[in-house]
């Protein structure tokens, strides 16, 4: 038995050498594990990051109303200073560089460059130089910019004015200002996209409530001032649809856009296994599930419908 358990133990002395010994590329994974192409970034969106809310011509946003207004709904905390980016943003850029990012996807704030929300209003220029100051900042460092136009801030003006997504105008400003950034800013810019992750805002901005603008039903969330969260989400998505609908139509028609630059919409949703998957009732809960997880947006903008089942789900609540 001693005779054994020593060369057992030979045994192993002489397999952790030899996985000790291994290259160091068979159990690291680095650039070399993706293809050349392959685009390594980071990502953040205005409010969360730049700060300045007050300063070079910014009018509030929603996120800054429902902060100041409902500390008690967002920890007490609001992004008046954030990162400071908007003073900062060549040290986080060079940051950036010294991670050898390859992107950097930002959103553009609409209450910095329109602060009323719309265009005949006039455009705030020293919104747009900043953009344009950042944009090239992040050239000059070999750092693709990726711009969003909306990562739900929308000037607090337009909530005022018509209830923000809950009105159809929304539609109309949201093209003209996704028009102005095309054209002051579309030959720097290759990638683009409209909305993020509208199915999260719809839901938490008017279902439950706990996010900008912070609607939604009493029975769901007892915070709310206001809201029908039976309703309102599929109102607030239908025009971010639109509104996405609106966007790629003045991309298309830009002259400031290269034709190898690309638009898209961001989407987040989760994905779904039967638990049986023998189960004929879990493979339809799985279709419904999707349906309302990501055929909501999905099919609308490649098929330009809802998908049936959400028509039937939903009911006259959908809008058409």
């Amino acid at each position: 038995m001693k005779v054994h358990f020593f060369i057992l133990l030979l045994v192993i002395s002489w397999l952790s050498k030899k996985i000790t010994s291994l290259p160091l590329e068979s159990h690291v994974l680095d650039r070399r594990s993706f293809p050349d192409n392959f685009v390594f970034g980071t990502a953040a969106s205005a409010f969360q990051y730049e700060g300045a809310t007050s300063e070079g011509g910014k009018s509030p946003t929603i996120w800054d109303y429902f902060s100041h207004t409902y500390p008690e709904r967002t920890s007490m905390q609001n992004a008046d200073v954030a990162v400071d980016f908007y003073h900062r943003y060549k040290d986080d850029i060079k940051l950036m560089k010294d991670l050898n990012m390859d992107a950097f996807r930002f959103s553009i704030s609409w209450a910095r460059l329109i602060p009323s929300g719309k265009v005949k209003d006039g455009v705030n220029n020293e919104g747009v130089q900043f953009y344009n100051a950042l944009i090239d900042e992040l050239v000059a460092n070999g750092i693709q910019p990726s711009v969003s136009l909306y990562h739900w801030d929308h000037p607090q003006a337009l909530e005022d004015e018509y209830s923000g997504f809950l009105s159809p105008q929304i539609v109309e400003d949201f093209r003209d200002f996704s028009k102005v950034c095309f054209e002051e800013f579309g030959d720097k810019v290759k990638m683009w996209t409209t909305i993020n992750e509208p199915k999260i805002i719809s839901v938490s901005a008017y279902d439950t409530g706990n996010k900008a603008v912070g609607r939604c039903s009493k029975w769901v969330n007892s915070q709310c001032q206001a809201g029908d969260s039976a309703i309102e989400p599929y109102i607030a998505s239908h025009h971010l649809l639109l509104a996405h609908a609106a966007a790629v139509q003045e991309f298309r028609k830009s002259n400031k856009i290269s034709q190898d630059s690309k638009i898209g919409i961001v989407l987040s949703p989760m994905w779904f296994e039967p638990y049986d998957s023998t189960s004929p009732a879990d493979k339809e809960a799985v279709k419904r599930a999707l349906a309302l997880e990501l055929d909501w947006y999905l099919d609308p903008v490649i098929h330009g419908d809802y998908p049936e089942k959400m028509k039937k789900q939903a009911g006259n609540k959908l809008p058409s």
